[in-house]
């Protein structure tokens, strides 16, 4: 994106928002009843972003029950936003800005789904092969591999690959004692 070899409308303004999600705790929230204090302080800050000045306004005093039904849904990322905000539609980036103040529990998803509507084929990158084994996905990762380009686990807490790793090393003829280096970078 930033290299514009996709064309997604954003800012770097909105990038640091929906990276740093900046809060201003000096507003009072009037709608305690059915939104969090930290989505009120969020939003307090997306305001501050060009073309989401009257958000707050709207949720505030315009449409309150209409947005708070929006809040309510099992997957708010999917429906369109109440009043003229439902225009996000046609921006998905910006969707997610008010994704991340108003159901940041939902993030995941809303990421899944501007991956899938921006990238080419981007299904591919968020819908695995389910009829494929790790063991099957080490081996189509390692063929990818060079002595350059490395492969990287982003793990989940508890799981653990490096008994698989060293036992695709053995099959491709490579010591894992002596000839696989893997390094934590947590």
């Amino acid at each position: 994106m930033q290299k514009m070899i996709l064309t997604v409308d954003y800012t770097e303004k909105e990038m640091y928002f929906l990276l740093s999600c900046p809060q201003r705790t000096d507003v009072l929230n009037p709608l305690k009843e059915w939104l969090p204090d930290l989505a009120w302080a969020t939003m307090q800050k997306l305001i501050e972003l060009e073309g989401f000045e009257s958000f707050a306004q709207n949720v505030e005093k315009e449409a309150p029950n209409r947005f708070k039904d929006w809040y309510n849904e099992l997957s708010p990322e999917d429906e369109k936003l109440p009043l003229d905000w439902k225009k996000l539609e046609q921006t998905p980036f910006q969707k997610m800005l008010v994704v991340r103040v108003l159901r940041p529990d939902r993030m995941t998803t809303s990421i899944d789904n501007f991956v899938c509507r921006t990238l080419p084929t981007g299904e591919n990158y968020v819908y695995c092969d389910s009829t494929s084994s790790f063991d099957d996905i080490l081996l189509s990762s390692y063929m990818d591999s060079t002595t350059t380009t490395p492969i990287f686990f982003i793990l989940s807490p508890g799981s653990n690959p490096v008994r698989s790793v060293e036992a695709l090393a053995k099959k491709q003829g490579i010591n894992p004692m002596t000839m696989l280096h893997t390094i934590a970078l947590g």
